[in-house]
């Protein structure tokens, strides 16, 4: 039987992310929308992300971990999810962020309904952060 292709790559990069890595994960692995796989890329880490981000392997096919050998740097990290995609579309998300459960299936959606249509993403939100605000399509600090 021949294997099902996912439509959504979805590349989390992180370096020291055992903080935040958890919930970015789950928030992934809980979307409504369910076709999808997810790379993460391991920027040598010197905490506890290995060891989570092999647990949630253990527990789900749709993900492949990565741990590059040396710091690459964030640019690097990023780009190599996108190079891992196989994918029809694709999402990156910040191993300190997380998705609302029904993220892909609203992004997706709008991105089938017409073929124009080349990019799309949700309202952000910030969490934790009372000091920055956004306007006019960029972010800007408040003294």
């Amino acid at each position: 039987m021949a294997e099902i292709q996912p439509m959504i790559t979805v590349g989390i990069p992180v370096y020291n992310g055992e903080q935040y890595i958890q919930k970015a994960i789950n928030s992934v692995l809980t979307q409504s929308y369910t076709n999808f796989e997810l790379i993460i890329s391991d920027n040598a880490s010197t905490d506890s992300t290995e060891e989570i981000c092999k647990e949630f392997v253990g527990n789900d096919a749709r993900i492949r971990y990565v741990k590059q050998e040396i710091n690459k740097g964030t640019d690097f990290n990023f780009s190599f999810v996108l190079s891992e995609a196989r994918c029809k579309y694709f999402a990156w998300l910040a191993a300190d962020d997380y998705w609302e459960p029904t993220f892909l299936e609203k992004n997706v959606t709008v991105l089938e309904s017409n073929n124009k249509i080349v990019g799309s993403i949700g309202l952000v939100k910030f969490y934790g952060i009372k000091n920055f605000h956004i306007k006019k399509n960029f972010m800007y600090k408040i003294k």
